[in-house]
């Protein structure tokens, strides 16, 4: 009875589709998730299995409780016009355009070091659980980055290295980092030692982060430590 198209009542927005064992939702974010019905409950299986209480299943009509404790009311609908929304080309990454490149010229009193940093998505996926308008939980796909850094000095070059993120595993808790991506590399400040910059490994789009100090000494040699 699930199959098909469903709508939210009060709006008429779409709010998801049943084909075959895999819900799809209508935009191009979130990953189809598998499903099933048991006794009184839907479950779904993304990266996590998630259970919603369901109150009403009919032909026409499905109701069931959100993770807020909202109870969801969707109405069927046989507007095939509304199919190209869940069956679009999937998925594509949040970041997957997003890219950084950065010269500096640092400072460092008697010694300056030219800086070259350039960030890009890689073929790494990490998945965000978050939820969509109907309170379910589903999967956002975002690719992990590479920080390409080089460093010369008086147009000799002292170091250069592709900074990935398991390379910080040290330093953040293994479950924070499956979650989490080399958001950024940015530069912090020089002396006549060493140029620093700080690593920033974070959940995307989220606040929670981790920060490493990355300490480039004058002769090349690098060195970490938690900020």
């Amino acid at each position: 009875m699930l199959q098909g198209v469903w709508v939210n009542d009060e709006e008429g927005a779409p709010a998801l589709m049943a084909r075959g064992d895999s819900l799809f939702f209508p935009d191009g974010a979130s990953l189809p998730v598998a499903f099933w019905i048991y006794k009184d409950s839907l479950y779904t299986q993304g990266n996590t299995t998630n259970q919603y209480l369901i109150t009403k299943q009919a032909e026409h009509l499905f109701k069931f409780f959100n993770k807020a404790g909202d109870e969801i009311k969707l109405v069927r609908n046989d507007d095939k016009q509304l199919i190209p929304l869940f069956t679009q080309a999937r998925p594509y990454a949040q970041n997957i355009f997003r890219t950084t490149d950065l010269d500096t010229i640092a400072d460092g009193g008697l010694r300056h070091y030219d800086c070259n940093l350039h960030i890009e998505p890689t073929s790494d996926r990490v998945f965000k659980p978050t939820f969509n308008n109907e309170g379910i939980e589903v999967d956002n796909l975002y690719l992990d980055n590479v920080a390409r850094l080089r460093v010369s000095t008086k147009g000799v070059s002292i170091f250069s290295h592709d900074f990935r993120k398991q390379e910080f595993s040290s330093f953040v808790p293994a479950e924070f980092m499956k979650q989490s991506i080399l958001r950024d590399v940015v530069y912090d400040k020089a002396d006549t030692a060493a140029v620093y910059f700080d690593a920033v490994i974070g959940i995307p789009d989220a606040a929670s982060c981790y920060v490493v100090e990355l300490k480039i000494s004058k002769d090349g040699r690098l060195t970490k430590k938690l900020k």
